[in-house]
């Protein structure tokens, strides 16, 4: 056999977003999950959106279904990650959950395509994606958590600032452009807003370094 370049085959040219065969394949399975839904996307149709055999998506993601994981994950590891670094931090809980909110937020406005959708495809609820469902929680109870450091155990207000920040998704278009590509020296107006609408509705007080002290956090876990 005669030698060449050993790669995934190619039914023409790359169509796709993306450095690597996996991202520009996650990049239109975005789209089509956000537009279409999952279930009525096909992998035919996903690798045909790339310009690749059907046969070479799978050297990638052995099933649709760890594609939409790997997408709906996207969303909430890195929120989990700068909660985790709040631990070796001596912040505010009001300058955590701010930066939180905001995190998630800005997150949600930088890819091409309005992910946090995902969340809300009954395919989402499944138990085939209990992964996901944990990583939600988690997160959720994060943020409910410092809100209570802010308001107490018992006020129904804690559970707020969570939905605040997924909010978000409601408010940006899904058009195939990031409304606000991830930048290391700013945060979105929108993810501001929010972040403060989060504090506010529980009648805390905004600290006064809060944008940039979360540029400084997201940076330290991006670096």
């Amino acid at each position: 056999m005669a030698g060449g370049a050993v790669g995934r085959p190619r039914k023409n040219s790359p169509r796709r977003r993306g450095s690597t065969a996996r991202e520009e394949i996650l990049d239109a399975s975005a789209e089509l999950f956000t537009k279409q839904g999952f279930a009525t996307t096909s992998t035919h149709q996903i690798a045909d959106a790339v310009g690749i055999r059907q046969a070479s998506l799978y050297y990638h993601f052995p099933s649709k279904t760890e594609i939409f994981l790997t997408l709906l994950s996207s969303t909430m590891e890195p929120s989990t990650q700068l909660a985790d670094l709040f631990g070796e931090s001596s912040d505010s809980p009001e300058l955590r959950l701010w930066a939180l909110t905001a995190s998630e937020a800005r997150l949600l406005l930088s890819t091409r395509w309005n992910v946090g959708r995902l969340y809300q495809l009954p395919t989402a609820a499944s138990e085939e994606f209990a992964t996901y469902h944990e990583q939600r929680a988690n997160l959720r109870q994060i943020f409910k958590d410092i809100a209570t450091e802010i308001v107490g155990a018992d006020d129904p207000r804690a559970d707020l600032p969570f939905h605040i920040a997924l909010s978000v998704v409601e408010m940006r278009p899904n058009d195939g452009v990031a409304p606000f590509p991830l930048k290391e020296d700013s945060l979105p107006t929108l993810a501001i807003m929010l972040a403060d609408a989060a504090l506010a509705v529980l009648g805390a007080a905004l600290p006064e370094d809060r944008v940039a002290r979360t540029i400084e956090l997201i940076n330290s876990l991006e670096k």
